[in-house]
């Protein structure tokens, strides 16, 4: 609950980049974004939930796509110029995640 309360309006030194999905905004901590980019298109993988959209060659390094407004249920999503990939370095993973707005 302490991280809540940072959050909602108590400095805490931590940066959060701050992202749209459906009508709710979520922060991711900066120091976990790797890059933003735009959404290109993605190899798709057999027998993959809808949401786990494909993978993608991030320079050499293959990274999957999961695009979080298919796997909390918004419904139909599109895919447009305001469409962007957040690249979060998790550890010794990558992971990209379709966003609609940052």
């Amino acid at each position: 609950m302490s991280n809540v309360s940072k959050l909602a309006g108590e400095p805490s030194g931590q940066e959060f980049l701050v992202f749209t999905l459906g009508n709710e905004e979520y922060g991711i901590d900066i120091l976990k974004v790797q890059e933003i980019r735009g959404y290109d298109q993605v190899t798709r993988i057999a027998n993959t939930p809808a949401f786990i959209k494909g993978v993608t060659n991030l320079r050499g390094v293959i990274v999957p796509i999961v695009d979080l407004r298919v796997k909390f249920c918004e419904g139909d999503v599109e895919y447009d110029d305001n469409t962007v990939v957040i690249v979060l370095n998790l550890g010794n993973a990558r992971r990209d995640s379709g966003r609609r707005r940052v």
